[in-house]
């Protein structure tokens, strides 16, 4: 216009993977010298990577209703100043932040080239990050991590199709900094270090993102979490941090179970299930796993850390009341713990455990009892809620203070370790996340719950394996001491460990708790595995009933195969590799002495399996000690899988046995 301002206008944001800055027609000025101007008037917070200083305008209007000109700010010195592709990619980095821009706008009407339809799915995506374009996410789980890698390798090597894929993994895979991995815990060491803005990679992990190996068509466009990983540590950027936001962007997202199956972690790391796609690979383990989802467990030791946090934060006066409420509960569960009463049933080697309801009492009297009823229930949500909004600000606080250089990460000296500690002014982040967890479970054990039955609450006395290792050390001497104390929480003293852990156990007995809730959200559900069936009882297992079913025939025709059990050895001993057993000499001799005796009347081939590694290496360590092992290998070559081996090491043994069956097969 006849305007010396040129004023930008949204002209299309249906799909919000790109902003697009009209203007109207000036000679006098371009897109260009206005785009870094107008980026800073809608995304403010362009403003760490762009660095623009108000300058007095000859403007007689109000400058408070003043639009930005050329001729109203000024650029900092040139190595300073992001460029147009920085920008752009900036500006694709806050999509939320563009979205919530555009519904601003459209408070009185929709912006010009948007109709209402349009608004709606723009509030959908800030609402529930679903896709505004209405394409659904897939989520691939499986089993392991490792098991994830062969996927992503799958995908990359064997077929040409090519989409924007992400993978999610744990802080204690993908940290890089040094100072959090030589942490006892490198997930409370990284969140603590996130959380007061003294970790340098995770300020930069945006630029790991925008990295031109990652985008499409670049070398690494399908990547794991090895491959980031390794850029990461070239960029000083946090691959953990990066992952987690190219899988908002991303079409399939590749993670084990728990990031999908456990509540606490999907939240976590922010996967919405809503009209999104979920597959589960080897899905013969999904029950066990959810189950294990749904269940939880707090130690006294935990408890004591929430309630000294907690008595700490209300003597400084620091939202009083609701601490209080946090401490009382905490205290409260502490002493019933650690009580002499309990009714243990359950007697172990290096623990009790007692189970509620018994015939002494009901689960509602249990949690009466020790004041996990409704009514404090809703009052303790209430407190953690309130003080998750007072986190939330002191961070959002926290993140305007940039201590020293991200590229200076691991230099800053060891006493910042006490600064920060010094400066914690709410509780930990892993004490917040126990409360969240313990208000998730107890909701399933609410009046109006439908899994209410569904739930056994057990009290565990087990031996502290901390106490044990101290004592050893002691008795070791000097040369074994540890060279420097260990650490806890800023707010939480760090009394001698105990000689006995005591815990509050959750234990959920349906997989239906939290898988019912994935099939509710997502739009599809696959399950995939070679041993579902009865696919019938499955279904009722997880409190599904599944649309569409595909079972194949088995490749073994039903008159060439039989079970059988076998329940003892050629001693007589009980073959029950349960934890009492497996180091009894016995034990290992009998299932030597099995094994060696099929071997030696089987024709062809045997597969063995064992339910861990540990008692894999027991077994062959007294087999070699015996000669049991040579007995075995006079009648079969044995073949033993690597523990934690890389996946060529696993092909490399695959090749072996390959061989050996094509020198063995008859002409």
């Amino acid at each position: 216009g006849t305007d010396q301002t040129a004023v930008p206008t949204v002209e299309h944001a249906k799909s919000v993977d790109s902003i697009s800055l009209k203007y109207d027609d000036d000679p006098g000025y371009s897109s260009s010298d206005l785009f870094a101007d107008d980026l800073y008037q809608i995304i403010p917070d362009a403003k760490p990577l762009l660095w623009i200083e108000p300058t007095e305008s000859d403007s007689d209007d109000d400058p408070a209703n003043a639009l930005p000109t050329p001729s109203t700010y000024t650029a900092p010195p040139s190595a300073l100043v992001a460029s147009h592709e920085d920008l752009l990619k900036l500006a694709l980095s806050l999509l939320p932040e563009t979205a919530q821009f555009i519904l601003d706008q459209s408070e009185e009407a929709p912006p010009a080239g948007l109709d209402s339809a349009d608004i709606d799915e723009i509030r959908d995506y800030i609402q529930t990050s679903a896709p505004v374009n209405g394409m659904p996410k897939i989520y691939f789980g499986t089993r392991t991590h490792k098991q994830v890698s062969q996927l992503v390798d799958e995908l990359r090597r064997k077929t040409p199709y090519r989409l924007r894929s992400a993978v999610l993994g744990s802080r204690a895979q993908t940290c890089i900094n040094k100072r959090a991995r030589k942490a006892q815990s490198i997930d409370d060491k990284c969140r603590q270090l996130v959380d007061d803005n003294w970790c340098g990679p995770h300020r930069a992990y945006r630029k790991l993102m925008m990295h031109e190996k990652l985008q499409p068509m670049g070398e690494l466009e399908i990547w794991d979490l090895e491959d980031i990983g390794k850029l990461g540590k070239q960029t000083s950027a946090c691959p953990y941090f990066a992952a987690r936001e190219l899988s908002t962007e991303a079409d399939l997202i590749f993670c084990p179970y728990q990031y999908i199956l456990d509540p606490g972690v999907r939240s976590s790391v922010g996967i919405d299930l809503k009209g999104n796609i979920v597959i589960l690979d080897e899905a013969h383990n999904v029950e066990n796993a959810a189950r294990d989802s749904g269940s939880w467990e707090i130690t006294d030791e935990h408890l004591h850390v929430i309630a000294m946090e907690c008595r700490k934060l209300s003597q400084r006066g620091t939202l009083i009341a609701q601490h209080n409420t946090v401490e009382t509960l905490a205290t409260t569960l502490i002493n019933w713990l650690q009580g002499s009463s309990h009714p243990y049933e359950y007697l172990e080697f290096d623990s009790q455990t007692a189970v509620w309801p018994n015939s002494g009492e009901s689960l509602d009297a249990l949690l009466e009892r020790i004041t996990l009823y409704p009514d404090l229930v809703a009052k303790l949500a209430m407190a953690v809620s309130t003080i998750e909004a007072h986190i939330k600000i002191i961070r959002q606080n926290r993140e305007k203070r940039k201590p020293w250089d991200d590229e200076d990460y691991d230099s800053y000296p060891p006493e910042m370790d006490d600064i920060v500690e010094e400066d914690s002014r709410h509780l930990s982040t892993g004490s917040m996340r126990l409360l969240e967890q313990l208000l998730r479970v107890l909701g399933h054990l609410a009046p109006d719950s439908p899994f209410r039955q569904d739930y056994r609450v057990a009290c565990i006395r087990k031996s502290n394996s901390q106490t044990l290792a101290a004592e050893s050390v002691a008795t070791a001497g000097p040369k074994h001491a540890p060279r420097k104390k260990l650490k806890t929480s800023p707010l939480s003293d760090s009394p001698p460990p105990p000689n006995c852990i005591n815990a509050l156990a959750f234990w959920a007995l349906n997989p239906g708790v939290v898988f019912s809730e994935i099939a509710a959200k997502s739009r599809s559900v696959i399950l995939t595995s070679g041993t579902l069936s009865p696919l019938d009882s499955y279904a009722s297992e997880l409190q599904v009933q599944f649309s569409s079913t595909l079972e194949a025939s088995h490749v073994i025709d039903p008159q060439r195969f039989r079970a059988v059990t076998v329940e003892c050895g050629p001693s007589g001993a009980l073959l029950d590799a349960k934890y009492k057993n497996v180091d009894l000499f016995s034990f290992q001799d009998d299932v030597g002495s099995a094994i060696a005796s099929i071997a030696a009347r089987s024709p062809d081939g045997m597969l063995v399996f064992v339910p861990s590694y540990s008692l894999l290496a027991k077994l062959l360590a007294r087999w070699r000690a015996t000669e049991c092992l040579s007995e075995i290998e006079v009648h079969k070559r044995v073949f033993v899988e690597p523990q934690g081996g890389s996946k060529e090491d696993f092909d490399r043994l695959l090749s072996n046995y390959r061989n050996c069956l094509a020198k063995n097969r008859p002409s």
